[in-house]
């Protein structure tokens, strides 16, 4: 999983790399999405009004459909898309 932060106009990505010990040139965040990853970078009125996308294995989608459900982001407000092509 990669991730960083991009804003543009009312969108914010944050990519963040999965395995904290990968090697290379990688600046940006690394570490499993979390609450406190969320919540360091969104701020309560953000989340309460978000519409979060999703993308990724199942597993993945599971996890972050649960996490997301822990700051009750209603399920209307999450979009997901499932990837297994790997």
């Amino acid at each position: 999983m990669i991730g960083g932060l991009w804003t543009i106009k009312n969108l914010k990505i944050i990519y963040t790399v999965t395995d904290e010990n990968a090697v290379g040139s990688w600046s940006g965040k690394r570490g499993r999405i979390n609450k406190e990853m969320i919540t360091r970078h969104l701020g309560s009125d953000e989340i309460a009004n978000a519409i979060f996308y999703i993308c990724g294995p199942p597993a993945m989608l599971k996890a972050m459909q649960e996490l997301l459900q822990e700051f009750q982001v209603q399920e209307e407000r999450i979009k997901v898309k499932e990837f297994t092509g790997y």
